[in-house]
């Protein structure tokens, strides 16, 4: 179903927009949803302790965020992008069969600034590179043992520094377009969105 819903923003763009405006002095607005963030490739690999050593992820919401970027020049634009990430984490004992599971959540929340540069201009085509770093808090809810036994959920938090690196992405379209990312960072390896620029109405102009 996403896969269709991407496809058809996709072709839509293109058949909806007469010309593509200059970017420079455009607000872009971009919507995006990201798949398999840093976060979980890091537990994945490292996990934080040995008591999580038998965890396997059982929920991820995926990488959900808002960009607000201002083009200064017709390829380089600076932004705000703010996103939350929620997900829960099953630890089995493999030393105990009949010892219950039980469940770590994480939800993080992150903003982080932004530079976005495009190395490919063409009408209705745009392939880019960006780089962001931000402050990203942690709010963490796991279980409490008594005598071996669940008894309350303790809650903790912490802020930590993440960044996010895409050395390539594709947009197509004019004011609406559709993106696909690749990266590494807190939007997630493969990144998926729409955006939606705003600013003066001059015709497309490649800048030289």
């Amino acid at each position: 179903m996403k896969t269709v819903a991407v496809l058809f923003l996709f072709f839509a763009s293109i058949a909806c927009n007469a010309q593509c405006p200059s970017n420079k002095r455009q607000i872009d607005i971009v919507a995006s949803y990201g798949f398999i963030t840093g976060d979980e490739i890091s537990e994945k690999i490292a996990p934080g302790d040995n008591s999580q050593s038998n965890t396997n992820i059982v929920y991820n919401s995926g990488a959900s965020f808002l960009t607000v970027r201002y083009f200064l020049y017709n390829r380089l634009a600076i932004g705000f992008s703010w996103g939350v990430t929620k997900e829960r984490w099953q630890y089995n004992d493999p030393y105990n069969p009949s010892f219950s599971a039980h469940s770590y959540k994480q939800n993080s929340t992150t903003g982080a600034f932004e530079v976005y540069y495009i190395y490919v201009f063409r009408k209705y085509f745009e392939v880019y590179t960006l780089a962001g770093i931000g402050a990203s808090h942690n709010t963490r809810e796991e279980p409490v043992f008594s005598a071996g036994q669940i008894y309350s959920t303790a809650t903790s938090s912490h802020d930590v520094l993440k960044a996010q690196y895409t050395p390539i992405g594709v947009r197509a379209g004019g004011r609406l377009g559709a993106f696909a990312e690749l990266g590494i960072g807190y939007k997630g390896l493969l990144n998926l969105g729409v955006s939606f620029k705003l600013g003066p109405s001059s015709w497309w102009k490649e800048e030289k």
